[in-house]
């Protein structure tokens, strides 16, 4: 029973009370009448006060757990964009790269070209100061003739076609160095960007904190967790008994290997520490239903088996989760994800990323809470999953 509840029956019986009391002092005409009746408007005041409060406590758990949903949503949000800044970030460092190489090659033809041209310069003077017509006049012999009327076509020519090459290489160079200018410019954007998503996102984590402060100062003894544990479980009951509804009416997932014949078999959801066993003490006569395995911030969670994405969502107590439908009434959980990477509807393979490892729903640590469940009911991970993580 939580203090609050406690306090309600208290209530009630202080206002039973109440009203015999009121009831002996209607029907007796001592004295002290006066004095008991207000001494009695007194007590009525502060259980009115007491229920405001015992109200306006309930509410602010509310907000309070409305405001960190909202936080570690738009956390998730920021780490997928961060992870989008980084992706960028690499692919335009691999084509400053290859412009910087591509620089260093039409440098180095450049320099070359420059040479050629050079050589032709000093063919061009060595051939004297008169015009080509006159050189050419000068020859007695006609074969002679055409031939230098030839070589001198040829030598044009082929000037011409350096000079081309180098325009058009000296063009390339102005052209490369121009996209590398783009692209450190491009660079430093995102490296502003990337600060400021890495600063709103410390931002955010702050004030998560703060408000997981705030809840745990509101929810103080192991009768208040005990309820609130209580509390979650039913959200998810009802949230599975839902969802199995809808499961009923989706196609069975066309799989070669049955999950009800993979025990033992199946791949371990996230590499990690399991700290909590199915069926532990979590709370008085609350059992945990799955386990707790400690892992990484951000690291991948994996399918266990073929099926469907039947939720992928946030829910109160367990954060982002994702539930997957297997078939044969068999459904696999996973929760307390920092980015959920699936959506509801989609279907998934055995080991395909679905989410990355995270602390929501109000976690203290980086830890994957996992389930698997047929026809309602958990059961333990233990039976199906191959003894030593895959990953």
């Amino acid at each position: 029973m939580t203090k609050t509840t406690w306090l309600m029956i208290m209530v009630g019986i202080q206002k039973a009370l109440l009203t015999a009391i009121a009831f002996l002092l209607l029907s007796t005409a001592s004295a002290g009448e006066k004095e008991d009746r207000a001494k009695l408007e007194k007590i009525g005041k502060d259980i009115s006060k007491l229920e405001q409060s015992i109200k306006g406590q309930s509410r602010q758990q509310d907000k309070l757990a409305g405001e960190l949903k909202k936080i570690e949503l738009a956390s998730a949000d920021l780490n997928n964009k961060i992870s989008t800044i980084e992706k960028q970030r690499a692919a335009l460092n691999r084509e400053l790269i290859q412009l910087e190489k591509q620089q260093k090659k039409l440098e180095s033809l450049k320099h070359s070209q420059q040479q050629l041209i050079s050589q032709e310069i000093v063919a061009a003077y060595r051939l004297g100061s008169e015009e080509p017509i006159k050189l050419l006049l000068n020859q007695e012999d006609p074969e002679k003739f055409s031939r230098s009327l030839k070589y001198y076509d040829y030598f044009l020519a082929a000037r011409a076609e350096k000079l081309a090459s180098y325009r058009q290489t000296h063009q390339q160079l102005e052209t490369t160095k121009s996209d590398i200018a783009s692209r450190e410019q491009s660079l430093a954007e995102s490296r502003q960007q990337l600060a400021i998503e890495q600063q709103t996102l410390r931002e955010n984590r702050q004030q998560r904190e703060q408000l997981l402060t705030s809840l745990g100062k509101q929810i103080q003894n192991s009768q208040q967790t005990l309820n609130q544990l209580r509390n979650e479980r039913q959200r998810l009951e009802t949230v599975l008994k839902a969802l199995e509804q809808r499961a009923m009416q989706l196609a069975a997932p066309a799989s070669k290997q049955p999950f009800s014949k993979q025990k033992g078999k199946l791949p371990w959801p996230v590499s990690g520490k399991l700290t909590q066993h199915f069926g532990a003490v979590r709370n008085a006569d609350i059992t945990w239903s799955g386990w707790l395995m400690q892992a990484v911030e951000g690291l991948h969670v994996h399918s266990i088996h073929h099926g469907r994405v039947i939720f992928s969502d946030y829910l109160r107590g367990y954060g982002l989760l994702v539930i997957i439908d297997h078939g044969e009434g068999y459904m696999s959980l996973y929760a307390h994800n920092q980015v959920l990477l699936r959506e509801t509807g989609d279907w998934v393979k055995p080991g395909e990323r679905i989410a990355r490892v995270g602390n929501t729903g109000g976690q203290a640590d980086h830890a994957l809470y996992f389930e698997i469940r047929h026809n309602g009911k958990p059961t333990n991970p233990k039976a199906w999953l191959a003894s030593k993580a895959g990953r």
